[in-house]
């Protein structure tokens, strides 16, 4: 009984939001797995980390209680400042401290709000069923909104505290690089629609204005600063940021279309994340190098990375037929009638990101070949069948999206439906 009773609380957790990031997740850990053959110094201890990560990012994803979900949550900190401190690049201690220090700020904020809202609330309750079901108005209903919200845009990660991501991505090693951008952040969209949608939505109709400029700014800033970066990896997280700014205006119209296009994309744009940073990472060790500047002409000796490396981009820029577009395009449906001059502003924003893609592939693999890849080498079948796999799961969805959407739909329903929605 004991047992049943269980299995039925864990099924009443996982709901069609969950369990569509508790996929992603279980593809994303496996990834990071598969691609980190290269890891020479204390393999046994890489691997305990990288289990004790997954068990903080599935217990986020599975808690029903608050004080769960912040144990769960504050779990990650550790074995990501320890996996990029000891195992990552030359500047990996600077980078580790810093993501420390963010999500120490990060979790002291959480626990300021699940305290306020546990004084707060009309019953005396960390349920997150519960909690849903009550209404928290007044002055208190806007600072926890800003509590939580803080928490969360720090994961994102948001403008203008976007830095530690940008270090972290950089210095990480590739399965850790993969894990970070293709989960990790996203849990911040998670508890945005989990939280501050389901539990504030008077509050964000308020602030929906707000926010939606702040999403136009994170897609600006990131297409301005990535046409200015030469380090190949640290592109790619400028292209993590700006699909975190695409996030950030599906919750603030808070219609329905646009949050079932919010899931949609988080998977999408992990598993394209996950496959960039794989494709990233192995042109770089061959190269000897992540200046894009240094690279040119790859594509005559490494002619499946260029194939690979177009995919990638279309899968990242979400070419109709694939998942991230499908994400976008329910995001751009559902948000544009609230925020119209935002919502084309986002779609300018992204059109650069998709010319700046264009233009380092063609800056990396063609032009005249240097002399010092001559004997370069092409990619290998562990590349080779990490970078498809995940390319087929964004294919499907592309195709298929009804998967995920017909049992993500009901759950963002009810969630909108929920404190008086």
């Amino acid at each position: 009984r004991v047992i049943e009773r269980q299995e039925r609380q864990i099924l009443k957790a996982v709901d069609g939001v969950s369990m569509s990031l508790l996929l992603l997740a279980g593809v994303i850990f496996l990834v990071g797995i598969v691609v980190s053959n290269r890891i020479r110094d204390d393999v046994r201890g890489f691997f305990v980390l990288i289990l004790l990560l997954e068990t903080g990012v599935n217990g986020t994803l599975a808690s029903l209680d608050l004080l769960l979900f912040f144990l769960f949550w504050q779990l990650q900190a550790v074995p990501l400042c320890f996996l990029i401190g000891h195992w990552g690049g030359a500047r990996r201690l600077r980078a580790a401290w810093k993501l420390l220090a963010v999500e120490m700020i990060g979790s002291a904020l959480l626990l300021l709000a699940i305290l306020i809202l546990y004084v707060k609330a009309p019953t005396r309750t960390l349920d997150l069923g519960v909690l849903h079901d009550l209404q928290i108005g007044g002055p208190a209903a806007g600072l926890l909104f800003g509590l939580f919200f803080a928490t969360f845009a720090l994961r994102l990660p948001i403008f203008p505290f976007h830095t530690w991501f940008s270090d972290a991505q950089s210095e990480a090693t590739a399965p850790v690089a993969v894990v970070l951008a293709g989960i990790v952040t996203r849990l911040g969209a998670y508890g945005l629609i989990r939280i501050n949608v389901g539990q504030f939505q008077t509050t964000l109709h308020r602030v929906s204005g707000a926010l939606a400029v702040l999403a136009v700014i994170m897609i600006a800033w990131s297409a301005i600063a990535a046409f200015r970066e030469d380090d190949l990896r640290r592109l790619i997280g400028y292209l993590v940021v700006s699909h975190s700014g695409l996030l950030v205006l599906a919750v603030a119209s808070a219609s329905p279309v646009a949050i079932n296009g919010a899931v949609l994309l988080i998977v999408a744009d992990g598993l394209a994340a996950a496959m960039m940073i794989v494709l990233a990472s192995a042109v770089s060790e061959r190269a000897n190098t992540r200046s894009i500047s240094a690279m040119g002409g790859l594509a005559a000796r490494m002619p499946r990375a260029t194939i690979l490396w177009v995919l990638g981009a279309l899968a990242a820029l979400g070419l109709p037929g694939l998942g991230g577009f499908a994400g976008q395009f329910l995001i751009v449906l559902g948000a544009y009638p609230a925020h119209r001059l935002a919502t084309s502003l986002a779609i300018l924003g992204s059109l650069a990101m998709a010319a700046l893609l264009v233009l380092t592939f063609q800056r990396i693999f063609f032009g005249p070949l240097r002399e010092s890849y001559a004997r370069v080498r092409d990619f290998g079948s562990l590349e080779l069948g990490a970078a498809v796999g995940l390319f087929c799961l964004i294919a499907l969805l592309g195709v298929l999206p009804a998967l995920l959407m017909d049992s993500v739909n009901f759950s963002v329903l009810t969630l909108l439906s929920r404190g008086g929605g």
